[in-house]
C-alpha cells in the first residue's frame, strides 16, 4: 500500500502514453490529408516512429541504470512527448510529420522502458500483477485515443482538437514525477548484463518480442485502413481499433487474477491460439469486422506483460537490457507495419490478413523455441 502513490503514477502515465501511440493508427487518413500524401508515404512515419523508438530504447536504458533520479529523464521525455503531440496538426509537409513522429517515438519508448523498470524496482519479486497493471493502462490509453479523435472530430474540424486534449492530460506527469523519488535497482545479482546471460535465450526473446510487436502495431495501425479500403465508413473503421484494445484491455484484465491457476506457458499458448483463430476468421471467413477484431485484441491482450514476467524470472532485466528488449519492439513497430502500407498499395487489401497470418505462425514458432532455450538455459 505505500508504494501506492508511484505505482498510480506510472500507472496514469502510461495511460498517456498510449494514448500518444495510439493516436497513429486511426488518424492515418487524416494525416495523408493533412500533407497530401499517399498511403505508401505516410507508412513512412512507422518507420520514422520506430526509429526513434529504437534509439530511445537504447539510450534510455542506460540513462536509468546511471542517474540517480530516473523521474527527471521521465519528466523530460513526457513533457516532450506532448509537445509532438501538441504541434502534429500544425504540420504543412511530410518531412515534417517525419520528424516529429521519430522524436515521439524517441521520448515515448523512454518513458515505456522507465515505467517498466520503476515497476520491476519498485515491486521486485512480486512486479507480475504490477506489470500487468501497468500494460492494462498503457492498452487502456491505446483503447480511448481514437474515441477522443472523434470527439475531436466533433468538436472541431478534424482529429486536432484531439491531439491537443491528448498534450493537456500528458502535462500532469512531470509534476507528478517531480514530487515523488524514482525505485532504486537494488537486485545486484551477478547477472548484470547481456554479457554473462544465455545469449541465444536472450536473442531468441528479443525476436519473439519482435514479431509480437509486428503483429499488435500492424493490427492496430492498419486495421482501420484496410477497413475504409474495404467500404466501411472511416468513423466506424478508426472504431475498430477502439474495439482491439477494448478485447486487449480486458484480456489484461483478466489475467491479472487468471495468473494465479494458470501457469505463464500455458497462458501464452493460449494466447497464441486467439491470434491464429482471428488471423484465420479475417482470411476466410464473413464475420463482422468488430467480432475478428475482439479475437485479435483476446490473442494479443497481456502477451507482451506474461512473456516479459516470464524471461525476468530467468534473467535479472536491468536497465540495459530493458533497453535492448525495446530495441527490439522498435525494430517490430517499424519494419512489418512499413512494408504493410506498400503491400496494400500493390497488392490490393486482401494481402493484410495473409501478413497477420504469416506473423502469427511465426510468433508461434518464435514462442516454442523460446520455451525450449529455457528449459536448458
Amino acid at each position: 500500500m505505500r508504494e501506492m502513490p508511484r505505482t498510480a503514477t506510472y500507472c496514469s502515465m502510461f495511460i498517456a502514453a498510449g494514448l500518444i501511440t495510439g493516436v497513429l493508427g486511426p488518424s492515418l487518413i487524416y494525416l495523408s490529408n493533412l500533407v497530401s500524401a499517399s498511403v505508401t508515404e505516410i507508412s513512412t512515419l512507422f518507420v520514422a516512429r520506430s526509429v526513434g523508438n529504437m534509439f530511445g530504447a537504447i539510450i534510455a536504458g542506460r540513462v536509468y541504470d546511471k542517474i540517480k533520479e530516473a523521474h527527471h529523464y521521465m519528466m523530460v521525455m513526457v513533457l516532450l512527448a506532448g509537445i509532438c503531440i501538441a504541434i502534429t496538426p500544425f504540420s504543412s509537409s511530410l518531412w515534417m510529420l517525419i520528424v516529429i513522429f521519430a522524436v515521439m517515438g524517441f521520448t515515448e519508448i523512454s518513458v515505456n522502458t522507465g515505467g517498466n523498470l520503476m515497476i520491476l524496482w519498485l515491486h521486485k519479486d512480486k512486479a507480475g500483477s504490477a506489470i500487468s497493471l501497468l500494460h492494462l493502462c498503457y492498452s487502456l490509453g491505446n483503447m480511448v485515443a481514437p474515441l477522443i479523435l472523434i470527439l475531436g472530430g466533433a468538436l472541431g474540424s478534424d482529429y486536432s482538437v484531439g491531439y491537443w486534449m491528448i498534450f493537456l492530460y500528458s502535462l500532469i506527469f512531470p509534476f507528478l514525477l517531480w514530487k515523488q523519488s524514482s525505485p532504486k535497482f537494488e537486485s545486484m545479482n551477478k547477472q548484470e548484463g547481456p554479457q554473462v546471460v544465455n545469449k541465444t535465450f536472450f536473442i531468441c526473446f528479443m525476436v519473439t518480442v519482435f514479431l509480437y510487436v509486428s503483429l499488435e502495431i500492424t493490427i492496430a495501425g492498419w486495421i482501420s485502413t484496410y477497413a475504409v479500403l474495404r467500404g466501411v465508413d472511416q468513423t466506424q473503421a478508426a472504431i475498430l481499433v477502439t474495439w482491439f484494445y477494448v478485447a486487449l484491455s480486458f484480456g489484461r484484465f483478466i489475467s491479472v487474477p487468471a495468473l494465479r491457476w494458470v501457469s505463464l506457458v500455458h497462458s501464452l499458448f493460449a494466447l497464441l491460439s486467439f491470434s491464429i483463430i482471428g488471423t484465420l476468421a479475417l482470411l476466410f471467413t464473413t464475420l463482422p469486422m468488430m467480432a475478428v477484431v475482439l479475437i485479435l485484441g483476446l490473442g494479443c491482450s497481456a502477451f507482451f506483460p506474461i512473456l516479459f514476467s516470464f524471461v525476468n524470472g530467468i534473467i535479472p532485466l536491468t536497465g540495459k537490457l530493458t533497453g535492448y528488449v525495446f530495441m527490439g519492439c522498435g525494430l517490430g513497430a517499424m519494419i512489418i507495419p512499413a512494408i504493410t502500407g506498400p503491400s496494400i498499395d500493390y497488392f490490393g487489401a486482401n494481402v493484410y490478413p495473409i501478413i497477420l497470418l504469416l506473423m502469427t505462425l511465426l510468433l508461434v514458432g518464435s514462442w516454442a523455441n523460446l520455451l525450449r532455450l529455457s528449459k536448458v538455459s
